[in-house]
């Protein structure tokens, strides 16, 4: 039984697990090895702060080339985008 072990299960390493499972034999079995313990955030997607937003189109983000409308379509209903109030930056004083 061929196997596969991926070291870092962030966005990258989760979505070439995801890739080798489509495209790989059916009897394949893959290990994601991350030390944080979580899969498929990474460092760019790990962020807690609610304000932080994605600089893509949704329509961009699909992780199968072939079916660029994926992620869209994957999406519940009530994660479509809301408007947000603006974030106002802090006046700095200068000295």
């Amino acid at each position: 039984m061929p196997s596969v072990a991926i070291v870092g299960a962030g966005f990258s390493g989760a979505l070439l697990a995801l890739h080798l499972l489509k495209l790989g034999p059916p009897d394949l079995q893959i290990s994601l090895i991350d030390r944080g313990g979580g899969f498929g955030r990474g460092l760019a997607y790990a962020t807690r702060n609610p304000r932080h937003l994605l600089n893509v189109r949704v329509g961009n983000m699909s992780a199968w080339p072939d079916d660029p409308g994926h992620l869209a379509a994957w999406l519940p209903p009530s994660s479509a985008a809301r408007p947000m109030a603006p974030i106002s930056r802090p006046s700095c004083a200068r000295r």
